[in-house]
């Protein structure tokens, strides 16, 4: 949770205002035992002066006790019992803190862990992931450092800043020591370059089962890679997609042979990377008996893509684009359609599937959204009218939950096989 004026906060009160208010009772706590034994130590032991009860009183703190006879008034007691509690919770805040501000301190020793380089989206998204699976993990990222504050206090990640090219900074980050290593940033090439060189780096030095998983959103890039990345020994280098992970888990679960049986014509609306994966993973499933018509409508002309998709799934015959806002479509009225909404507008996917669910045009309506709808209006709007809302985030998280090497040591048999 975040205050805008304070920063990040725990359990509703401002980090900055609690370690205030922490420091203010340490002070208030040292200054109510050195005025007690200043106080008291005259009274129980008759010959000590000023110069040796300030003595005495700050021995305390260390543990030291070297007087005649155990005290016998309270006030001295207590002190004697609050000092060393005070100081050792100084202490271990003060190494915290410490700690805190230096993530090389807090990856020094650390091994077994995850490394994530680039925190972006998907970054955020696999690092929380880990953590709520209780798996250890540091970020990498370019930064600045002040973005990334409240997000860390929040989930207690460690981050190293700079770049993920830097051996120094993967060095810093553990990698030699890490379970396995993610490059997430939203950059494709400098993914792939950042585990080449982290390859590279780490290869000769491996000696258990690794693997360096690689998020490359290009398809033609990422099985072009899958090839040419020839990585051997136990440290392998893997590719994977957050929107395929999403939407061949969509396909697996809603709209499989079994549930799409009777469906002729399938249409998307959308056609960015959501909508082109999924017409691919689409078509890809489909059974030799299965002749299903698909039409692809977007608001830009994705025509020349759309073709030329169809032509690399020897489709171009079943296949159609229109050019058209989804908010001004005619839809057809027939019970044997589906339809996909899978643009980057939650707004617009919700708006579109109440369109189609009160015109009752068909019994097949999968909404992709974001971020999850308002229950009631799940509900409302949900299965009973044909509708289906499909978090991809949700998706995406159980997909790379099943990413080998990062719960577990990859087998002999996953460090051979390719992933997608």
């Amino acid at each position: 949770m975040t205050n805008d004026l304070h920063g990040p906060t725990k359990n509703g009160a401002p980090v900055g205002r609690r370690g205030a208010l922490r420091t203010a009772i340490w002070l208030g706590s040292i200054a109510a035992v050195l005025w007690v034994g200043l106080w008291a130590f005259p009274r129980e032991y008759p010959r000590v002066g000023f110069p040796e009860s300030l003595y005495y009183t700050i021995r305390l703190f260390v543990l030291e006790y070297d007087l005649p006879w155990f005290p016998r008034s309270w006030p001295l007691v207590a002190i004697v019992f609050a000092a060393p509690l005070i100081a050792v919770s100084a202490v271990w805040t003060a190494v915290n803190r410490l700690f805190n501000l230096s993530p090389a301190l807090l990856t020094r020793w650390r091994s077994n862990h995850v490394v994530v380089c680039g925190v972006g989206r998907a970054g955020k998204i696999i690092v929380a992931t880990l953590k709520k699976k209780g798996v250890e993990v540091v970020g990498v990222d370019l930064g600045p450092p002040e973005l990334f504050e409240d997000w860390k206090a929040e989930h207690g990640v460690p981050m190293v800043y700079g770049s993920f090219f830097s051996r120094e900074l993967l060095r810093r980050a553990g990698a030699a020591r890490a379970r396995s290593i993610l490059f997430t940033s939203g950059d494709d090439l400098a993914n792939l370059e950042g585990a080449v060189g982290a390859y590279d780096w780490l290869n000769p030095r491996s000696t258990r089962p690794r693997l360096i998983w690689t998020h490359v959103a290009n398809e033609k890039l990422r099985h072009t890679a899958s090839g040419a990345v020839r990585s051997t020994g136990p440290l392998r280098v893997r590719f994977f997609d957050t929107y395929w992970i999403a939407t061949t888990r969509m396909v697996e679960r809603y709209f499989n042979r079994e549930a799409r049986h009777g469906v002729t014509h399938v249409t998307l609306l959308g056609f960015g990377k959501f909508g082109h994966d999924l017409l691919e993973v689409l078509v890809r499933d489909l059974g030799p008996a299965e002749q299903i018509v698909f039409r692809v409508i977007d608001c830009l002309d994705r025509s020349e893509a759309v073709a030329a998709l169809a032509a690399e799934l020897d489709v171009s015959d079943r296949v159609e684009f229109n050019q058209a806002n989804i908010n001004d479509l005619d839809l057809v009225d027939e019970r044997d359609s589906a339809f996909f909404l899978c643009t980057d507008d939650d707004l617009g996917n919700l708006a579109a599937a109440l369109m189609l669910a009160g015109a009752g045009s068909t019994s097949f309506i999968y909404v992709r959204m974001g971020k999850w709808p308002i229950s009631a209006l799940a509900d409302h709007v949900g299965k009973n009218q044909g509708v289906t809302f499909v978090n991809i985030r949700d998706l995406v998280i159980e997909g790379v939950c099943e990413l080998p090497g990062i719960f577990e040591p990859p087998t002999e048999a996953q460090l051979e096989q390719g992933h997608d």
